[in-house]
This record gives structure tokens, sequence and C-alpha cells, in this order.
């Protein structure tokens, strides 16, 4: 690759051992393609973008993730293959996850006017925990703890697959012992809207900090409406340092007692009073999902990703792919286009603190109407006007 193209990567172009096939997702941060090894398989190629590459921090950060990654080795974390840099351009190899984040499964489910059981909801985020629980408690080489932080747990960077095993992704903001960049006091990285209270305020933040994002997903698949919302980043931070959410019993009407103690207790402002670990987070789940009878598993994960995808083949088989003359009857069609698009880039967002932040609006008429139906089955409260707000 000259030095002209390395300023562009594409589907068709090689880095190092890998032929790139097509594009996955784009960020300000680096570009995901599906790729090809010499040894035949498919895998993700992360790549950083263009004008980071002349960074040495945004490099230093990126070369962090790889050897992170690198050390978590768990069934719920999606492996990292390798790391390279070929053409001026630092790339990532990862394992490949054929499925959908939660942010697109929440849009399809939306999309189908259905929700997602509590059952499954539950069994995704158990196995999101098991992960993370997994990268808390691990050790480098020397058994040193490695003290890692994910501090970008949200919708987009957890993946279901459609055989329905779950997967944590993108360590690319993560701390730990073995990070070589250091954020300084003050400084803030992550997602607003996943921010814990800490990690808003720029303090120091530990494993607890995950355990606070890991309770906004919980909330969001179980009422399909935003936890801390706000026209800005900073409202956004000041919902999250205030507690400012509606309770999802406020919200839903069928909501479990026990889910939202859960909830609760995940999005505590003290830490102290927030899970000890995601362990601990995955026991209470399991003690909701045991007594209401809810199997969940990967098993039930997987028939509602065939009941919102269809039956979805790996995308090298598809005819567009492989250039090969597959007939009709064999290309299965998922909802969800393979390249991205601004409408799945990111949900809906509305006004904060309404009955209207739910990722499917139109089934809201206003909150003169008994029952208004979102999330499918589900019913929103009647005449919800002042929604008390979580303590």
């Amino acid at each position: 690759m000259t030095s002209a193209e390395a300023s562009v990567v594409s589907a068709g172009m090689h880095l190092g051992t890998y032929e790139l096939l097509r594009s996955l997702a784009q960020g300000g941060m680096a570009d995901v393609f599906l790729a090809k090894a010499t040894d035949g398989r498919h895998v993700a190629v992360k790549v950083l973008a263009a004008h980071r590459s002349s960074d040495v921090e945004s490099c230093a950060l990126f070369l962090d993730e790889a050897r992170l990654a690198g050390h978590l080795h768990h069934e719920h974390i999606a492996g990292v293959l390798g790391a390279d840099v070929a053409g001026g351009r630092h790339f990532i190899a990862m394992e490949y996850v054929h499925g959908a984040d939660l942010r697109e499964i929440l849009l399809a489910a939306s999309h189908a006017q259905t929700s997602i059981p509590y059952e499954v909801s539950l069994a995704i985020v158990a196995q999101a925990a098991a992960g993370l629980d997994h990268a808390h408690r691990r050790c480098d080489e020397h058994g040193v703890p490695l003290r890692l932080v994910h501090r970008d747990v949200s919708l987009s960077n957890i993946m279901v697959g459609h055989d329905g095993v779950v997967k944590i992704v993108d360590f690319g903001i993560a701390r730990s012992t073995m990070s070589t960049v250091h954020t300084s006091p003050g400084i803030v990285r992550g997602k607003a809207s996943y921010m814990s209270p800490e990690q808003c305020m720029g303090d120091r933040v530990d494993h607890l900090t995950d355990v606070f994002a890991l309770g906004i997903v919980l909330y969001e698949l179980t009422t399909g409406a935003r936890c801390f919302h706000g026209k800005t980043d900073f409202e956004r931070m000041l919902a999250v340092v205030r507690g400012d959410y509606i309770l999802p019993s406020d919200l839903v009407a069928d909501s479990p007692p026990e889910l939202e103690a859960i909830v609760k207790r995940a999005l505590a402002s003290d830490r102290s009073q927030r899970f000890p670990s995601c362990a601990a987070m995955i026991e209470a789940l399991e003690r909701v999902m045991a007594g209401r009878g809810w199997n969940g598993g990967a098993q039930a994960i997987q028939l509602v990703m065939h009941s919102l995808f269809g039956d979805v083949r790996e995308p090298w088989r598809a005819a567009d792919v492989l250039g090969d003359d597959v007939p009709s009857t064999e290309v299965h069609i998922t909802i969800i286009p393979a390249e991205p698009t601004e409408t799945l880039r990111r949900p809906r967002r509305l006004a904060a603190g309404t009955l209207g932040d739910v990722y499917d609006p139109k089934n809201w008429r206003g909150d003169d109407v008994d029952e208004a139906v979102t999330r499918g089955h589900r019913r929103l409260r009647a005449r919800v006007v002042a929604p008390r707000l979580a303590a």
C-alpha cells in the first residue's frame, strides 16, 4: 500500500495477511471491516481512522486495546487475534460476531412493533455481565490484577449472535494497569448517556462504573426508553450525576418490581450501594428468572433473533460477497441493512423525562390516552404527569 493509498482503506484491499471484504461499521476513531485471512478464516478487522494515524495518543490507545484484549479469553468477550501496522495504518484483527448489537436489536423490535421478552433481556444482560466479570478479575502473566474497567459499556458495544451468544466488544477506552495512556484528572472518556456519576465528574473509576453502565443497558432493554437523556452531553451527564431517571414501573405497566430493584441498585449514585461486582448482579438476575419461571439462555435469545432478523446467513456466504451464482432460495435477507445507515447508527431521541422517550414513538399519542402501547405488548402507565424520579 502506497502512502497515497494509506489515507483510504476500502473493501477489496489487503492489510497484512487479511483481505478486506466489506464495511461493517464506521466511527470517528476506527472503521471495522469483514475480512478473510490467508487460512480462510473470516474475521473482523478494526482499522484506526486515517486522521488518527498521525496522533500519538490515538495510536497508543489503539495498541493498548489490542494488548489488553489479548489477555481476555472468555466466551462472552469478542477475542482479539492480533494487531499490526500495514501501509502506515494500525489495525486489529478480532473475532467476527455474526449478529447485531443491542441498539440494532431494539430498533428491529421497534420496527416490528414487538418487544424483547423480559427473560431474554435478563439473559442477554447476564451473559454480558459474565464477560465483564471475567475482565474485571483478570490478571497479567505475573498474576498482577489488571484492574480493568471497560468504561464504554453501552447498547452498541454488546453484540448478540444469531446463535444466542452475547459478546462484549470494543475495549478502545478501557483502563487497566497495562494502559500506556492515562486519562488526566478532570478529563472524561465515554458515552454521556452510559457514564457513571464518578465518570461524569472526572473522578477515578473502577469496575463499579461498568456495573452502573450495565444497569443502564438493563433499563433500556426492559423499558424501551432512554435511561438518562438530554439535548446535550452536559444535560445527559447532569441527569446521571443527579440520578434523574424515570422508574421502570412509571413507564411500563407490567414492570416486575424485583427487576426494578435490580435496576435501582445497579444505578445507585453512591458506589457503595451498587452491586459489588458483575457476578453479584448475575446472581440477582438469576434469582428473578428462577422466581418467575423464566428459562432464558442462548436458545431463548436465538429464537428472538430469528423472529427479528430471520434465518440470516454469514455475510461471506451471500452472493454479493462470494460473487457466485447462489440460488435465490438459499440467500436469506435480514431487515437490518448490511451497510450502516444513519437510522441504525443511533436510536431515536426525544424530549428528556417524557413518556415519548421510547424507541418506537409512533405508538405514543399523548398523555391523555389511556395505556398507550409501546414496545408491542407492553403498556405504558396511564397519565403519568409527574413521574417519580429514582431516589
